[in-house]
């Protein structure tokens, strides 16, 4: 489940990700009624099995909800909920309707898993290397790495001074004036959170570099998909 929106009185609008038919939405009538059964079943980061009937409209209809997977930590420690909202806005924004991926599923659960026992970090939990790790990884999936061992634009080994999303990686100095400065913290901290798993982003992610691989992410998502996070730094 990725977002809940009040529809009327009783009813509200879901927006869900699944692996067979990508990001949906629906309708669950009569959801918000005190004796409701789907009422507990239907909040940000739950994972569950919905049956949906088809409408003539483009939402489906919200017949059952059976729960999978709770995620009942996100919402025990005000840290891990607002770094899963970023997770969550992440896939709402940068994810076509109707665009199914299994790894893109596989990815949001269990990073919505690991966050659920997340020690707090100092810092916004939008800057959370499990955070970070997840969009990064989701840029992987959707074919958007960028080039990160030499320049993007003449191939040169170095040094690397610059970024370009435009180009597609990082600049050397003879090409660095068509991107902007790089932090190799930066640059690093991207470059790990890609080639390690998930459970160890905290691990190879070191706070100096974090803001800096935010914005190259950002960067990233504004050229390619037209989408500007709004939990993240503007770009």
């Amino acid at each position: 489940m990725l977002r809940t929106i009040r529809f009327s009185e009783a009813d509200v609008v879901l927006s869900m990700y699944s692996p067979t038919l990508g990001r949906i939405s629906a309708i669950a009538k009569g959801a918000r009624r005190s004796r409701s059964k789907l009422g507990g079943r239907l909040q940000p980061g739950v994972w569950a099995h919905f049956g949906l009937a088809r409408g003539r409209g483009d939402l489906s209809t919200v017949r059952s909800a059976s729960v999978i997977q709770a995620h009942a930590g996100l919402w025990l420690e005000g840290y891990r909920l607002r770094a899963a909202s970023s997770v969550l806005e992440t896939v709402l924004r940068a994810i076509p309707e109707s665009d199914a991926s299994p790894e893109t599923f596989h990815l949001l659960a269990r990073t919505l898993g690991l966050l659920c026992t997340a020690t707090p970090l100092e810092g916004p939990p939008r800057l959370d290397p499990i955070v970070l790790g997840f969009q990064a990884k989701l840029l992987v999936v959707g074919g958007l790495l960028p080039r990160l061992g030499s320049c993007a634009v003449c191939s040169s080994p170095g040094p690397l001074v610059a970024f370009s999303a435009h180009a597609g990686g990082v600049l050397c100095m003879d090409c660095a004036r068509s991107g902007e400065p790089l932090d190799p913290a930066a640059r690093d901290g991207f470059a790990q959170l890609v080639g390690h798993p998930l459970a160890a982003a905290r691990e190879v992610c070191p706070s100096a570099g974090r803001l800096g691989v935010e914005r190259m992410i950002g960067l990233l998502l504004h050229e390619h998909l037209g989408v500007t996070l709004r939990s993240a730094t503007p770009v």
